[in-house]
């Protein structure tokens, strides 16, 4: 019985308890890096960059049109495991966000940047 316990010990302090703990994001916010804001493109394809967090397993990353505040379209609402994605977007005004999650825990979105698509 105590070889079992003592493989048991070795085995967990081997492995650490950081793969299993999922750490609160709560308040935690990433910082958007592309496009900057109040950005007027002619390009079709947008590419949405923002910084990762350590905690963070995946980005739910928002796009309304045109705005959060008086939002007349949810353009996108999506989770992704990676810190970029690109969307292609019709001409109009758009604002968007992103927040960083894990299974245990949601982050506050950053604060949403204004983009204008026109071709």
């Amino acid at each position: 019985m105590k070889k079992i316990g003592f493989f048991l010990f070795t085995l967990f302090s081997l492995v650490g308890c950081s793969d299993f703990i999922e750490y609160p994001l709560e308040n935690k916010m990433v910082s958007l890096l592309s496009p900057k804001d109040n950005l007027l493109t002619n390009d079709s394809v947008v590419t949405f960059w923002w910084e990762t967090h350590q905690d963070a397993n995946f980005y739910r990353i928002q796009i309304i049109n045109p705005n959060f505040k008086d939002p007349e379209k949810l353009i996108m609402d999506s989770i992704v495991v990676k810190d970029k994605v690109e969307f292609k977007l019709k001409s109009g005004k758009y604002q968007w966000r992103v927040r960083p999650e894990n299974d245990g825990s949601q982050g506050a979105f950053s604060s949403p940047r204004n983009l204008e698509v026109s071709y």
